[in-house]
């Protein structure tokens, strides 16, 4: 789904179709009084729907007009939100932190066991 002012783009260049759509189809239709009937009442509808759609749209826009009262509110929610999603953040880090150490350590015990082992096979063969 696309948002509203993307909506209403789309929208107005439909309309702007169809108006341009509707001069060429009526001068083609030339001296045919059933057809330019058909026609103009296509191109009526579709462009009065179109129009409908518009101020629909346009209608469901926010306002501009906002409270320095409303302002700092949503600032003080947004704040909070950034707060809590900054103390995620620090804790993903220290439990990631907490996880490379534990890497490291195992990392360096399995060396220490290897070089051990080949010491020992080493030691075992020169024998």
């Amino acid at each position: 789904m696309t948002d509203r002012i993307t909506q209403l783009q789309e929208e107005t260049n439909n309309l702007a179709t169809y108006m341009c759509d509707s001069v060429g189809v009526l001068q083609s239709a030339g001296s045919n009084p059933e057809k330019r009937k058909s026609d103009i009442a296509l191109f009526s509808k579709l462009i009065a729907d179109t129009t409908a759609n518009i101020n629909l749209l346009i209608e469901s826009l926010p306002t501009g007009e906002v409270s320095s009262e409303n302002q700092l509110t949503r600032l003080m929610s947004l704040l909070k939100e950034n707060q809590e999603a900054d103390r995620e953040l620090e804790e993903a880090r220290e439990k990631a932190r907490k996880q490379l150490e534990l890497i490291k350590s195992a990392s360096a015990a399995i060396a220490s066991s290897q070089l051990k082992i080949r010491a020992e096979l080493a030691e075992k063969l020169g024998s």
